[in-house]
């Protein structure tokens, strides 16, 4: 199985903190800026087409001969449906959400007064469905697929290993090749499910938007072959 990590494209919220450096007047559940979706345009072009390079090794490890995906899997989060959707619509593929992918912290606001930060209820399942006629949907709260309190970092670990678990269990020991979009802050809690840590690496693994980390899981032969390409994007699109 390899597994392609993607996070989603610029939303709104990564507008408004490029912009002013602070999260006040944030969305609970952004959806993309025009920056991101010329991003987002950009990655599926870039998924759709095989590159015309020949790799030195047969193994392939920059994916010169294409990415092939065969499974899209998404956060339930707008900014990553989105993003999911507009490369599930150029190489006609299913997009399957997966309620553990999402950023940490879940769906909430910040009371700008007092700095609490308080869970809010989500997309309902009809309002998620309107972001992308492609999108098949788990069981979901019928009022809001969060609704629940803000997600404390002590519990992330575990959401990841979760997900990581669910996907080895459905693509374990098979050749597909399936994205998972996703986002920046939960790719490091991700990370420490995939490496058997107790908590997010001490450093810092940075992600820009709609950057590809690819994962290989081969039985014993498990490896990270490469993190946060952008090659896809060019300078100005870049964020």
């Amino acid at each position: 199985m390899q597994l392609y990590f993607i996070r989603h494209a610029q939303s709104e919220n990564n507008q408004k903190w490029s912009d002013s450096g602070s999260s006040l007047g944030r969305f609970a559940d952004p959806g993309l800026t025009d920056l991101g979706k010329r991003q987002a345009e950009a990655l599926s072009a870039y998924i759709a087409n095989c590159q015309l390079v020949t790799p030195a090794s047969t193994y392939d490890e920059i994916n010169a001969c294409g990415i092939g995906l065969t499974h899209i899997y998404t956060s339930l989060m707008a900014r990553a449906v989105l993003t999911a959707n507009i490369v599930a619509e150029k190489i006609d593929l299913p997009l399957a959400g997966l309620e553990d992918a999402h950023e940490g912290g879940g769906i909430y606001l910040e009371d700008e007064e007092t700095g609490e930060l308080n869970g809010q209820p989500g997309k309902t399942p009809e309002e998620l469905m309107t972001l992308s006629g492609r999108l098949m949907l788990p069981e979901l709260n019928p009022n809001g697929w969060w609704n629940r309190p803000f997600e404390v970092r002590e519990e992330r670990v575990a959401r990841a290993r979760r997900l990581l678990t669910t996907l080895l269990e459905q693509h374990g020991g098979t050749g597909d090749r399936i994205a998972l979009f996703s986002h920046a802050a939960f790719f490091n809690y991700f990370l420490a499910a995939v490496f058997e840590l107790n908590q997010r690496p001490p450093i810092w693994v940075y992600l820009n938007n709609t950057g590809i980390s690819r994962f290989d899981f081969n039985g014993e032969e498990n490896a990270l072959i490469y993190s946060n390409r952008t090659e896809h994007l060019t300078p100005n699109l870049l964020s």
